[in-house]
């Protein structure tokens, strides 16, 4: 496939090859504009990944593929869901390398509703959920339990000589039944029923909201779809079916629908507040 300039050169009963151009090397061939820019396409589409440390010596790569392609005007076709202003993203070159090489780091950590707490942590695995990205491991403090830290609510993060403790989970399987991050060990997985109204049927219809979805349409000339979850009800969950309010009716379980009409009625509460206070004015 390089077309190189071999020949056959003979010896007696040998054989030898070698290039007839002793200048060549397959390192000077030039690609195709075409290989140019399928290549050029993909380096664009793992740029994605540059906040993480195992991309980061792709850096001289890119810069080599920039000269070699100074002739090809490409550009750029594929773009995912990723926000580079999200806080946090600078701890993940230090977290990822505490995994890979078992590291106990110290983390300062500071929740929305609290004041600052450090904990001793043993990091093992790295999620990205919403654009927001979360770490996962355990505390010298409570080593049965499985926490999981926001990134953006981290403020410092030390590395420490502690011996490191390795947990057996199977990541995958411990997500199996959650929307997003928060799994209650203890919760049961429950029946989510619902009813879809108007076009954000066919949105959840064609992106199922988990992988547990079933699906079936109740009146597709009415846009009406019957939906059922085997899942963990947990924040992540309340908050997208809080994001569909509009157009869905909760069926079951009962304890769903009551904090689904809570959070329903504090939103109209704030609004009857702003109107009264307009009026006023």
């Amino acid at each position: 496939g390089w077309e190189a300039p071999i020949e056959i050169v003979k010896d007696g009963n040998r054989r030898y090859y070698r290039y007839s151009d002793p200048k060549f090397s397959i390192d000077n061939v030039q690609l195709s504009e075409a290989q140019l820019k399928q290549l050029q396409s993909s380096l664009d589409l793992v740029k994605t990944f540059a906040g993480l440390p195992q991309f980061e010596s792709l850096n001289d790569t890119f810069a080599k593929i920039g000269l070699m392609t100074y002739n090809t005007e490409v550009e750029p076709c594929v773009s995912l869901d990723h926000n580079e202003y999200v806080e946090g993203q600078r701890h993940i070159p230090k977290l990822f390398n505490a995994i890979q090489y078992q590291t106990v780091v110290e983390i300062k950590y500071k929740p929305f509703d609290k004041e600052p707490a450090e904990y001793k942590f043993h990091p093992q695995f790295l999620k990205q959920y919403n654009n927001r990205w979360y770490i996962f491991g355990i505390t010298d403090d409570n080593p049965d339990q499985i926490w999981n830290f926001a990134l953006d609510r981290i403020q410092n993060i030390k590395s420490t000589k502690l011996p490191y403790k390795k947990i057996d989970v199977e990541w995958g399987t411990y997500f199996e039944d959650i929307i997003g991050v928060t799994n209650y060990v203890d919760k049961p997985v429950e029946e989510v029923h619902f009813i879809v109204h108007g076009k954000s049927a066919y949105y959840i219809k064609t992106k199922p909201i988990h992988e547990s979805q079933i699906a079936r349409w109740i009146d597709k000339e009415d846009n009406t779809l019957d939906v059922k979850l085997n899942v963990k009800i947990n924040p992540e969950l309340e908050h997208l079916l809080l994001s569909y309010a509009d157009s869905i009716t909760i069926l079951s379980p009962q304890s769903l629908i009551n904090r689904h009409i809570e959070a329903l009625k504090e939103a109209l509460g704030r609004y009857v507040e702003e109107e009264k206070k307009s009026l006023i004015v």
